[in-house]
């Protein structure tokens, strides 16, 4: 999925998904060389460790 850079918020780039969703993503998570107007991939992966870990303290 791809994203336009649309503005930055303290710590966060605010970014506009091509179905004109807006997501805060954390500067870190992106290299230095971002900036307002690039055009960045997004992509989200499941973290087995991690949802297995939450899993157990929901119950």
């Amino acid at each position: 999925m791809q994203a336009v850079v649309d503005s930055v918020h303290g710590d966060c780039f605010r970014c506009l998904l091509e179905n004109g969703d807006l997501i805060n993503v954390h500067k870190a998570d992106f290299p230095d060389n971002v900036n307002i107007g690039d055009i960045v991939k997004i992509s989200f992966e499941r973290d087995a460790e991690a949802s297995l870990k939450q899993k157990e303290l929901m119950k």
